[in-house]
């Protein structure tokens, strides 16, 4: 087959048809040469005698750094072929493809059903969609941008919950970028990279794509949620996102960035400031032990603070406070408390510490309803039992004496 030169001759198609008689599938798109991440229409259609029963199928090809895809709905007409009158199926395909060259989409194997007549027996047809060739050329200047939309019009957009700012260790963050493109399918939209600085963590989420029309254009658009987690106190910046596209009406390569973000954290909050947020009804014993200690501060200060101090760590210590409200959590099946109370249990133990198989299996169920990709999962209810029976059964074992006094508690995660 030979390609013809230019880019997106409107006026020109190219036909292939099954063989050399009228065949039950032919296959038509523009004789173009198209660019790197531009749309290449093509359409398949599909003939019969009769009337079409059931839904067709089609066995596309895995090609490799190029996406072939279906969409919008089917439309049947009628055409008058050699003198014969056909009804035909016209199924609508986009292709886009990152490599430059010659591109062959090789034959592909199509499956519909008809009846013979209107009324008639249903048939069932297996035929081969012959092959296509484009050729797909490189923007100039581009050959270093990596992946390369091509459309004449993109925006991109970012939210934050919350906005960023001073924070604490602990704090987590949503970030959802919004991409829009014409003449481009959502699904050919650039995935946001999971990039994240030293000091944070970062949980993509599951990516959300659609293709619309507006006023005769086709829209496509992708939507995906970035959730970044505050690990380590110090000042984290997130690098800047840079887009690039082709805009294949002006010949020039444009470039949309999403800024730099910085987050200042702060240490963790104590347990004992943990303390003071507490209802007074559950604190007063330690204001009259305050107002004691006041009281006899000034003859026997010095041995005062240490006693208090031995008092503090024995009777309220960060570890089991920690643990306690896990097992709380865990109780309530509440997942987002249950994941905040298990990172403040983590920092009271030491650096060397490592989960039991146990603990280990039931920490990534939890972490896989919170943050796995399907919605599916995240729609089912977590159940803390597990979770809860490996924590007694660690501290039972350790006599929970190992942990770390001096360590910070994480306060309550966004949600």
């Amino acid at each position: 087959m030979k390609i013809l030169p230019g880019v997106l001759i409107g006026c020109l198609a190219l036909v292939v048809e099954a063989g050399a008689e009228v065949g039950p599938v032919a296959v038509r798109m523009p004789a173009v040469t198209a660019w790197v991440g531009q749309r290449v229409p093509l359409s398949v259609e599909l003939r019969a005698s009769g009337s079409f029963a059931g839904t067709a199928t089609f066995e596309l090809p895995s090609l490799p750094g190029t996406l072939l895809i279906k969409i919008g709905t089917p439309v049947v007409g009628s055409q008058e072929i050699d003198g014969e009158s056909w009804l035909v199926q016209t199924h609508e395909f986009a292709l886009f493809s990152q490599r430059p060259g010659l591109l062959e989409v090789p034959p592909f194997t199509v499956r519909f059903a008809h009846h013979d007549g209107f009324t008639g027996p249903v048939r069932e047809v297996q035929a081969q969609a012959p092959g296509v060739q484009v050729e797909i050329r490189q923007p100039p200047g581009s050959e270093r941008t990596g992946y390369l939309l091509t459309t004449d019009s993109f925006a991109v957009t970012e939210i934050w919950e919350p906005q960023p700012g001073p924070v604490q260790v602990g704090t987590m963050f949503k970030r959802t970028i919004v991409q829009r493109a014409s003449n481009l399918s959502g699904m050919a939209l650039e995935p946001a990279p999971a990039i994240a600085a030293e000091g944070l963590r970062v949980y993509p989420g599951e990516a959300e794509t659609k293709d619309t029309t507006e006023r005769g254009a086709f829209i496509g658009e992708r939507r995906e949620t970035l959730t970044y987690l505050v690990t380590q106190p110090g000042t984290r910046t997130l690098p800047a996102l840079t887009y690039t596209w082709w805009n294949p009406k002006t010949e020039q390569l444009q470039v949309k960035p999403l800024a730099a973000v910085t987050f200042e954290a702060a240490p963790a909050a104590t347990a004992a400031d943990a303390a003071t947020a507490a209802p007074l009804r559950s604190r007063w014993p330690w204001l009259l032990l305050a107002v004691f200690v006041g009281i006899i501060g000034v003859w026997q200060r010095r041995r005062v603070m240490r006693w208090q101090r031995r008092c503090l760590e024995i009777l309220h210590p960060p570890d089991r406070a920690a643990a306690r409200q896990l097992l709380a959590a865990c109780r309530r099946h509440d997942a987002a408390a249950a994941e905040t109370a298990w990172f403040a249990w983590l920092t009271t133990r030491e650096a060397t510490f490592q989960p039991g198989p146990e603990l280990q299996a039931a920490t990534r169920e939890l972490h896989r309803q919170l943050y796995g990709p399907s919605p599916a999962v995240q729609r089912q209810v977590w159940r803390g039992d597990a979770l809860g029976r490996a924590l007694e059964k660690f501290l039972a074992a350790r006599n929970d004496r190992s942990t770390n006094k001096t360590a910070r508690v994480l306060p309550v995660l966004n949600p």
